[in-house]
C-alpha cells in the first residue's frame, strides 16, 4: 500500500496535541478542585487576592490554566475578577447573603418535600452515615471538616431529589453560604447543627414531606441566625466610642 509522504508524522503530532489537551483538563480539574476546597473550607478568606504568578507556581502549571480556572470559579460566584486588579476571593454583602438565605429556603424546601415522598432505604443510609462522620469531626472538634460534611448533607438531599438543575443550584448556594459564614459568622456560633440534619432524616424516614419541610425551613433559619447580617456603619464616631469615663 502506498504511503501518503508526512501522513504518520502527522498523526503523530495530532495524536500529541489530543494527550496535551488531556493532561491540560485534568490540571484544570484538579487545580479547580484544590482552590475550590481552600476557599469554602475557609483557608483562603475572603477578599484575598489570588495572583495568577503565585499560584502558577504553586501549582507548577502556566497562568493560562490558573486564568482558566479563576474564571470558572467567578463563574460560580467564589471569585470576583475585578479589571486592572486581578482577581480576589469573592467577598458577599450583607445584603447579597440575606438573599442566598432566602434563596436556599425556597429551592431546598421544594427538594426536601419531593425527596420525602421518593427517598429510599438506600437514600437514607447515605444520609445516615453523613451524619455520623459528622458526629465524629465534632467529637475529634475538627471544625474544618464540619463545614465540609454539613455542605455535604445538603447536596447528598438534592442529588437524592433527582433534579440535577435545582442540585447545582444547591452547590452554588452552599458554596455562597460558606463564604458568608468566613465573613459574618457570630463568635462562638454553630452555623449547621447536626442533631437538626437528624431531624430531617427522621422526617424522611416517616415519608412526611411536611415534616420534612419544617424541619428544612427551621434548620436554615437557625442557620441565619448564627450569621451577624446587621446593617454594619460605614463611619465610626471614635471620639464618642473612646470617651473617657468621667
Amino acid at each position: 500500500m502506498q504511503r501518503v509522504p508526512g501522513a504518520t508524522k502527522s498523526a503523530d503530532k495530532s495524536d500529541r496535541s489530543g494527550v496535551a489537551r488531556k493532561r491540560a483538563g485534568r490540571a484544570d480539574e484538579r487545580i479547580h478542585s484544590e482552590i475550590y476546597a481552600a476557599i469554602i473550607n475557609h483557608q483562603i478568606r475572603p477578599a484575598t487576592p489570588l495572583q495568577e504568578d503565585a499560584l502558577a507556581t504553586a501549582f507548577g502549571v502556566s497562568r493560562t490554566i490558573i486564568r482558566k480556572v479563576l474564571q470558572r470559579l467567578a463563574h460560580e460566584k467564589l471569585v470576583d475578577l475585578i479589571p486592572n486588579k486581578g482577581a480576589f476571593v469573592a467577598r458577599p454583602s450583607i445584603e447579597e447573603a440575606r438573599q442566598v438565605f432566602e434563596a436556599r429556603r425556597g429551592v431546598e424546601c421544594i427538594l426536601i418535600e419531593k425527596l420525602a415522598a421518593t427517598i429510599g432505604d438506600a437514600g437514607i443510609g447515605r444520609l445516615t452515615d453523613l451524619l455520623d462522620a459528622e458526629a465524629e469531626a465534632l467529637t475529634r472538634n475538627d471544625k474544618k471538616r464540619r463545614l465540609q460534611l454539613s455542605g455535604d448533607f445538603h447536596l447528598e438531599l438534592a442529588a437524592l431529589a433527582g433534579n440535577a438543575v435545582l442540585r447545582d443550584f444547591v452547590q452554588e448556594l452552599v458554596s455562597r453560604t460558606s463564604l458568608i459564614i468566613a465573613l459574618y459568622e457570630s463568635p462562638g456560633a454553630v452555623p449547621c447543627s447536626q442533631s437538626e440534619h437528624r431531624d430531617i432524616i427522621e422526617a424522611l424516614k416517616q415519608r412526611d414531606a411536611k415534616a420534612a419541610v419544617r424541619a428544612m425551613e427551621h434548620h436554615l433559619r437557625h442557620i441565619e441566625a448564627q450569621i451577624d447580617l446587621a446593617d454594619q456603619p460605614s463611619r465610626v464616631d471614635f471620639a464618642a466610642l473612646f470617651k473617657p469615663v468621667a
